[in-house]
């Protein structure tokens, strides 16, 4: 390649570089069309940062790595942090526009990995593919770029990848791969016991935009990779449209034939997958053969898509089907259907074909085992993708604590289901739809809180007149005890309503919030009182699913209690399933000032206990004996973050627990009592207690 550049010629390269970078834009709004609102923001920030990302790596070192004077034909050793001349304007174009192509490939793997993983692990993986992986297998091929002779090994056994269907978008498509597989599904994508569940995208419109942008874009990434405006510029450009047409029409119509409807992403994704087939001879071919090969692009991408599901591999925007597959065969293409005159190669077919065989394979290889190398072992180490209750939540406030008005609304209305204070009114944003759908919704709880108040009056009206009643009663009842003989008095009395019953087994829970008392004394009151509140209504709905009596609270104490009223043979195993859920609750609970984690003390007996009980329905308020101080103690003496039972508890629930022998612990009034701490759980409570005759669902 000649270094010596008419004004033209730059002038075309920068604009093409140009047209290279709204890519960039044109990924950002098809992500966060195709993937929902609670991420949306997230997914836009990836596209942005990951540019600059690429701009510090590719400039320090990248450059080098990719251009710089080659070390046996496998990567650069000069050209670092380049200074360019003053009066050199070939050199800075040159580097602007493999700048843009180095960005374009790492960005492909935000898409894929959209919806799970941390913002700071995304980064993570963007310095891989723009610092390392990419300059690499860059040099491997365009190494020559800047200079005169050819220096990668691939170039010189005839590798031809005229714009990057390899070296930019498989590449992207393997990094893609490697870190779905390190990082997994997303929660709910495949249920165990359905078909896999279809995510709908919170704009599509906006991804169709964003599909155009990248048509646009890519005759810059095409055109511009002549690297100077001359002849051949038009029939690159035409190719690129002919062969992303015919792709996106047949992508359509097989979808349309299979589903029965025009599916909407089908063209989106059929479009692009042609676009990135003809990338690698957009040179050598007619417009007749980019035809073809579109045409037989649009026909991969469906099943592409079907086996990633089959493997239950959860690509978000289809990145792995479009980059990655469609690389692959547009690099075969070449192969096929090049014209040897125009490549200026000297081999001829068949070697043409091993040569592009060959660049597949090495650089599928090196990208993909080593990004999923790096994925697996920084994932041993620092979890690449976020948390449950985050994913959930959605990475637009767990990753950036920013909020939508829709977003707002959400919480409000998660808030009031969790705690059932319908007291206040939700946020209503003005002009907006969200706004009209918050003031129907203020409207439906003004009736709501309309119907309680008055429930409410009827339920006072009636305890006035049950204790009106009852006040008469009782007047009666001393009367007759005062006229009646000694010994029918006594009878009488012994069958009073109010009585105290023994229970010889149940098992007893106390649970405390380690240092509660000293992180609240820093909060304002109705903040500790929201805090738990939300805690200890989770709390009362595991009591509710394992049918345990909660007793009461007191500050941030917990007590329930299993076999009461009515006896549960399996009422160790219902207390310990609980206080493991309990346990896993309250980790995922932080304060949001200082971002602190919770932790429990919990403390669980088995034994016998006297219990108070009222009335016919065995409400218990209270429960006294040995066995309840034991299982105070348990927690008392317990370790923060623990679950630690008592022996007769222990040898109960060894089915579904993994339990380790703490030690004697000294009981005043008991003297010493082995303790055990549970470590691990085994069995699910759906297998253990399936024969119990009530559901265990998840609340």
């Amino acid at each position: 390649m000649p270094t010596e550049k008419s004004l033209l010629d730059i002038l075309w390269v920068l604009v093409c570089s140009g047209l290279v970078l709204i890519m960039q834009g044109g990924f950002l709004v098809l992500e966060s069309g195709l993937t929902r609102a609670k991420n949306s923001i997230n997914v836009a920030i990836k596209n942005v940062a990951d540019f600059g990302v690429a701009t510090l790596l590719f400039y320090s070192f990248g450059f080098g790595l990719m251009f710089g004077t080659s070390w046996n034909s496998v990567f650069g050793t000069s050209l670092f942090f380049p200074d360019f001349q003053p009066g050199d304007a070939w050199a800075p174009t040159f580097f602007i526009f493999q700048l843009v192509f180095c960005g374009t490939s790492a960005t492909i793997v935000s898409g894929a990995v959209a919806e799970r993983l941390k913002f700071s692990s995304y980064m993570l993986a963007t310095a891989l593919i723009s610092g390392f992986i990419y300059p690499i297998v860059g040099h491997w091929s365009w190494g020559a770029g800047i200079l005169e002779q050819k220096n990668g090994w691939l170039s010189k056994i005839g590798f031809h990848d005229f714009a990057g269907s390899t070296l930019v978008h498989s590449v992207g498509g393997w990094v893609s791969l490697a870190l779905l597989t390190v990082v997994g599904p997303r929660i709910g994508r495949f249920p165990k016991d359905s078909a896999p569940m279809q995510v709908t995208g919170s704009n599509l419109p906006m991804a169709m935009l964003g599909g155009i942008l990248l048509w646009f874009g890519w005759m810059g990434f095409n055109g511009g990779s002549t690297l100077s405006f001359d002849g051949k510029v038009p029939g690159i450009i035409l190719n690129t449209v002919v062969s992303s047409g015919f792709s996106m029409i047949v992508a359509m119509m097989i979808a349309w034939g299979i589903k029965g409807f025009p599916e909407p992403t089908a063209p989106l994704n059929g479009s692009l997958i042609g676009l990135v087939a003809v990338t690698a001879g957009a040179d050598c071919l007619t417009p007749f053969q980019s035809a073809i090969v579109g045409s037989i692009a649009g026909l991969l991408i469906y099943p592409s898509e079907l086996l990633l599901e089959k493997l239950k591999i959860d690509d978000a925007v289809g990145a792995v089907p479009v980059h990655l597959i469609g690389g692959i065969w547009g690099t075969l293409a070449v192969g096929f259907f090049g014209d040897l005159s125009a490549m200026e190669t000297e081999i001829g077919r068949f070697s043409l074909i091993i040569a592009q065989l060959v660049g597949i394979l090495s650089i599928g290889i090196f990208s993909f085992g080593i990004s999923f190398l790096v994925f697996w072992a920084l994932n041993r180490i620092f979890p690449l993708r976020v948390d449950g209750e985050e994913e959930r939540l959605g990475l637009n406030i767990s990753e950036h604590n920013a909020t939508t008005e829709l977003i707002d609304l959400f919480l409000a209305m998660d808030y009031q289901r969790k705690t059932g204070d319908l007291a206040k009114d939700v946020p209503v944003e003005p002009f907006t739809e969200v706004g009209q759908i918050a003031e129907r919704y203020n409207l439906v709880l003004g009736k709501v809180r309309t119907t309680l108040a008055e429930n409410e009056q009827a339920r006072v009206e009636i305890a006035e007149a049950y204790e009106r009643v009852r006040h008469e009663q009782d007047r009666a009842e001393k009367l007759l005890l005062n006229v009646l003989p000694p010994s029918i008095a006594a009878e009488l009395k012994q069958n009073a309503g109010l009585i105290a019953e023994s229970y010889p087994d149940v098992s007893i829970l106390f649970a405390d919030i380690v240092g509660f008392t000293r992180l609240s004394s820093k909060m304002k009151p109705e903040s500790v009182v929201r805090i738990l509140n939300q805690i200890f209504s989770h709390f009362d709905i595991l009591a509710e699913k394992y049918r345990l009596e909660k007793i009461k609270t007191i500050g941030d104490a917990y007590m329930a209690v299993g076999g009461l009223p009515v006896p549960e043979k399996d009422h160790p195993l219902l207390v310990a399933h609980m206080a493991w859920d309990m346990k896993e609750i309250l980790s995922r609970f932080k304060l949001k000032k200082s971002r602190m984690g919770l932790r429990m003390r919990i403390g669980i007996n088995t034994g016998p206990v006297v219990a108070g009980v009222i009335g016919t329905k065995k409400f218990i308020y209270d429960i006294w004996g040995d066995a309840v101080n034991l299982a105070s103690r348990m927690e008392s003496h317990g370790v923060p973050g623990e679950i630690q039972v008592t022996e007769s508890t222990a040898e109960a629930i060894r089915s579904d627990f993994e339990l380790v022998e703490r030690g004697n612990i000294e009981v005043k009034g008991k003297g010493f009592v082995k303790a055990f701490l549970v470590r691990r759980r085994i069995r699910n409570p759906e297998e253990s207690l399936s024969h119990l005759n009530f559901s265990l669902g998840t609340n």
